[in-house]
């Protein structure tokens, strides 16, 4: 019993130093850039920090407390399961951010119907799973721990499934900017970090105590992976954010922008419409419009004067 409290306290003091560091990174790095995808990161690292420690080491103390209670088995073992689930608000939101993260991140615009579909799915397959466990259709009492760490591990696995696909989906198969560096190869690296703790996490107990501190920093570890790849990829920063005075051109290949997008911005400097623009231009005025949401996500921008004041501010134009 002592080794088992000395493997718990020494667990909880190195996944609470991942998690720190994890968040900390996502911090330094939207500051560094500003740019609207690393905030999206940063807040998908508090929410999953926050769904950790609750769902984790609160599940891990009620259990302690529960067994002082000498409560009957039923109720101890319902109790084991709502309680973690409480906090899947917190892994829920942390799943929505890590899709924005993929899909912003490749250019690929999220419309606004997508949290209306995905929280009310998500929460009505949570109320069912609910109530197949209140009615005792599905049967926790043999199992409650494995039950919902394999449930909340297999929906996990499909979440990162999604997140995969706008890595391999754009032509180019490059990061949406050059000053964050996250493409094939670290999704590649990150997926096998989570398939592996996934396969862990199904066979936690597996050696005792010892597999299941195992799996809970290893679950740490690789849920900071996205930051610290970001933050220590050499290739991150080509340019200085600050950097003042470069040229147009300098400009356009540090933000990654297509000679096409160059264009719409010098006509947007220059004060003309969206419909302006696409009569000028020749195109459409919803080529325009997406044009304009490509430029906005790679500059870090949500309006046409940020856009002027920060290519004027940058070049000489």
């Amino acid at each position: 019993m002592l080794i088992d409290y000395a493997l718990f306290s020494l667990t909880f003091i190195v996944s609470a130093a991942l998690a720190v560091i994890g968040i900390m990174l996502s911090y330094q790095l939207y500051q560094i850039h500003q740019k609207p995808v690393l905030q999206v990161l940063l807040y998908q690292q508090i929410f999953l920090i926050s769904f950790f420690v609750y769902g984790i080491w609160g599940n891990i103390a009620l259990q302690e407390i529960l067994a002082d209670l000498n409560l009957p088995a039923g109720l101890s073992s319902k109790l084991t399961v709502f309680i973690p689930v409480l906090g899947i608000p917190f892994l829920a939101v942390s799943w929505f951010m890590l899709l924005r993260f993929s899909f912003e991140l490749n250019g690929i615009k999220v419309t606004k119907m997508f949290p209306f579909i995905y929280f009310p799915g998500l929460f009505i397959f949570i109320l069912l799973f609910t109530v197949l466990v209140d009615k005792e259709i599905v049967n926790i009492n043999n199992g409650p721990d494995r039950l919902i760490i394999r449930s909340i591990a297999s929906v996990n696995l499909i979440i990162h499934f999604i997140f995969l696909v706008p890595f391999f989906t754009q032509r180019k198969n490059k990061p949406l900017t050059r000053e964050i560096r996250f493409a094939q190869k670290h999704v590649e690296l990150y997926l096998a970090g989570v398939f592996l703790y996934s396969v862990m996490l199904f066979f936690y107990n597996f050696w005792g105590t010892f597999s299941v501190c195992i799996s809970i920093i290893l679950l740490f570890a690789v849920s900071i992976l996205i930051p610290v790849i970001i933050k220590f990829n050499k290739k991150t920063i080509l340019l200085p954010h600050n950097q003042k005075n470069m040229s147009f051109t300098d400009f356009c290949n540090l933000y990654e922008i297509s000679k096409r997008e160059s264009e719409i911005i010098i006509e947007i400097c220059t004060g003309k419409s969206n419909k302006e623009i696409s009569e000028k231009l020749f195109i459409t005025l919803q080529t325009v419009k997406d044009h304009n949401y490509r430029i906005y996500s790679k500059l870090g921008v949500k309006t046409r004067g940020q856009l002027t004041n920060l290519v004027r501010e940058k070049t000489s134009i």
